[in-house]
């Protein structure tokens, strides 16, 4: 199997991710790109036996709760440590090449950033050290570029909680279960059909995706999310890419004042981008949420 830098696997239809967002967790990359499947319009839900709001009025919260976190920017309050994992496996899921990375991601700018402070267990040496401190002054310089053109960050595989997004989908509400503690509301879906719209790369995954979402019965945010690939996908006919499997949860955390925030992720896929494999097994966690302070200096990652 051919190696991957990390530019392949960042281009190779990145929700480390949605995953999913941001992320040195564009590490999610393949993996990360369908986590955040939750809305829908009515009319695409079935209809469900359990003594509980329609599946039409659970997302339709969820879609009103969902812009209003975005309009809160919670990703820009606070900080956390993120430690990630990637395996590349052989055709028997044999782990041939491991990685770990840890981060410590927080805002610069009202941008999420992650600072690379652990690689595979040791602490950077004094060349990654130099090389981290250059990638974070240039992303300093163009999100205050960004910030003084009032242009928001371009994230092409951002998936919005829109009714473009879960129109593609059927929904049914399938019964109630606990994550953390809290009860949800769980919901399943699957594609409308064999033949929808593709606007961009990342589509083509989305379109053939099914699954399982957790929506929060107090506060109607996505807890938990499920994701699995319903059938192949291919680009141009298979000639540039192709996914034969891929696999996706991930789960949030709520921390103060309705604030949710990505607490893990697991995720697989095992597919081709031209002639090289793409067969990964990513894993993240976050921890030490701590909330930032306007300007009260450059913030460090909690101790250990």
């Amino acid at each position: 199997m051919a190696r991957l830098s990390e530019k392949d696997r960042s281009e190779a239809g990145a929700p480390a991710g949605a995953l999913a967002r941001g992320t040195p967790t564009r590490v999610r990359a393949a993996v990360l790109l369908a986590g955040a499947l939750l809305l829908g319009p009515p009319g695409v839900f079935a209809q469900s036996p359990l003594a509980a709001p329609p599946a039409e009025e659970i997302l339709k919260k969820a879609m009103d709760r969902a812009k209003w976190s975005d309009e809160q920017k919670f990703e820009a309050r606070y900080s956390y440590t993120q430690r990630s994992t990637v395996d590349e496996l052989d055709s028997k899921e044999n782990v041939k090449r491991h990685e770990e990375r840890v981060h410590f991601i927080f805002p610069i700018a009202g941008e999420r950033y992650g600072r690379l402070v652990e690689k595979d267990g040791k602490a950077l040496t004094d060349k990654e050290a130099r090389l981290e401190r250059e990638r974070e002054q240039k992303f300093r310089q163009r999100a205050a570029e960004r910030g003084r053109k009032k242009e928001p960050e371009k994230r092409e595989n951002d998936v919005k909680f829109d009714q473009e997004l879960v129109s593609r989908y059927q929904w049914t509400l399938t019964g109630r279960e606990t994550v953390n503690g809290r009860p949800a509301f769980v919901l399943s879906f699957q594609p409308q059909s064999h033949d929808l719209p593709v606007k961009r790369k990342l589509d083509r995954l989305l379109n053939k995706v099914a699954g399982r979402l957790w929506v929060d019965e107090q506060e109607y945010e996505v807890a938990r999310v499920d994701v699995h690939l319903a059938e192949n996908v291919a680009a141009w006919g298979g000639v540039l890419a192709s996914v034969r499997k891929f696999f996706l949860r991930y789960e949030q955390v709520r921390l103060d004042e309705g604030a949710w925030l990505l607490s893990s992720l697991d995720g697989y896929v095992d597919g081709r981008i031209l002639i090289k494999s793409l067969h990964l097994k990513v894993k993240e966690q976050n921890r030490d949420f701590r909330k930032t302070v306007a300007g009260a200096g450059d913030p460090r990652p909690a101790k250990p």
